[in-house]
């Protein structure tokens, strides 16, 4: 009985041009930097002609610091970019579910903003759709940055715990981690992105019916699901 299928990870691509459309303040910040560490390095190797080793040393040294800096910066945007914006509540995906067997249903995932289409097969009653939620403090919002968001994964779920720890599990990632990633830096290092208020996961899980069709929303308080057919309804009634 097929209980698992690999799908490719649902996230934005990365592109020179995706990077020109990072956050234009983070992206100015460090060409800045990479072009002073250049003009640093530069005045490195003029000072080692005239055989100044201590000055060569002190410029090759602020050079290297500001071009790792640099690189950094567009790897945090690069990780962002995994990220899409949260302004309102809005809707993200649709969910679409086939019966195949006993307890094991087909769910195809619409999003919302990119027209993307992903399919899985889920074992178990229930589905679980999960995210993670980035908001900037108050400064940072009146720059104009919104908050951000990134749907995590997709998983089947059974009713009886037992069968929860015991049974065969399906669970799927919806996104790929590029560049730096800044969930893991805030968590471990809050002090090092002050400007980040909060970072939390959220996630919705309802039951399986054949031809169910859920809507996703997604508000600053998290996800929400909302059936969006007669099975879908359905499926709600007869959840215990």
């Amino acid at each position: 009985m097929l209980i698992s299928k690999r799908y490719p990870e649902i996230t934005p691509e990365i592109t020179l041009e995706t990077i020109l459309e990072l956050p234009l303040e983070v992206n100015m910040i460090a060409a800045l930097m990479a072009l002073s560490g250049l003009l640093l390095l530069v005045l490195s190797f003029s000072r080692l002609r005239q055989r100044q080793l201590i000055s060569a040393g002190i410029y090759s040294s602020l050079s290297s610091g500001l071009l790792v800096i640099a690189i950094a910066l567009i790897a945090l945007s690069m990780n962002l970019h995994t990220y899409r914006r949260l302004s309102h509540e809005q809707d993200i995906a649709e969910i679409v579910f086939h019966q195949i067997a006993p307890r094991q249903y087909s769910a195809t995932i619409y999003f919302e903003d990119d027209n993307q289409v992903a399919e899985y097969i889920l074992m178990g009653e229930e589905w679980q759709l999960d995210a993670r939620i980035i908001k900037w403090d108050i400064p940072m919002n009146l720059a104009g940055l919104d908050s951000l968001y990134r749907l995590e994964r997709i998983s089947g779920r059974y009713r009886d715990i037992e069968e929860e720890r015991t049974a065969n599990r399906t669970v799927y990632s919806l996104a790929e981690n590029k560049g730096l990633d800044i969930w893991s830096i805030t968590k471990r290092y809050p002090s090092w992105l002050p400007w980040i208020d909060a970072y939390y996961g959220t996630a919705t899980y309802l039951p399986m019916n054949d031809k169910a069709r859920f809507k996703i929303t997604l508000s600053q308080t998290g996800l929400l699901a909302r059936p969006a057919n007669e099975p879908g309804k359905q499926a709600l009634r007869f959840w215990d």
